[in-house]
């Protein structure tokens, strides 16, 4: 016979992989292993690193990126992957220790998008670093749910 202790181990296990179980009528039921909503969202979320930049500092920002050739390039991926639309929503973030000097540009569009013939994903976010009136890199981060 199998114990009750072994058979909740096997239960657990089989949950976590998401396989069938057979409850205590004996019936089949699925668990699902598969992320929530809830669980999807806090993923995806911004760092509390980041607070919404205020109007000066948007007007700042934008300066430094239309001016700095890497600014341009940033805006250029942007645009290859088909996230510069006015349907489009562009959030600008600053850092809360770095300020000015690290910002964040969140693009979310409606339709998913991007090159991938893979994956097409919602959101895309770049992160300018800044050197005096220089945006010396960024990265780019495509977000995407499942």
């Amino acid at each position: 016979m199998i114990t009750q202790k072994i058979l909740r181990r096997w239960v657990g296990l089989a949950a976590g992989v998401g396989v069938w179980v057979f409850g205590a009528a004996l019936a089949p039921r699925v668990i699902q292993a598969e992320t929530t909503q809830a669980q999807a969202s806090a993923e995806t979320a911004l760092p509390e690193v980041w607070q919404p930049a205020s109007e000066d500092d948007q007007a700042l920002i934008w300066h430094f990126v239309l001016q700095s050739p890497m600014g341009v390039a940033a805006l250029n991926q942007l645009a290859i992957e088909g996230f510069i639309s006015p349907v489009c929503e562009k959030t600008l973030y600053t850092h809360t220790e770095y300020e000015s000097f690290q910002t964040l540009l969140q693009v979310q569009c409606p339709t998913p998008g991007g090159v991938s013939t893979a994956r097409a994903y919602d959101e895309m976010r770049i992160t300018f670093n800044r050197f005096e009136d220089t945006i010396n890199d960024f990265s780019v981060e495509r977000i995407y749910t499942d």
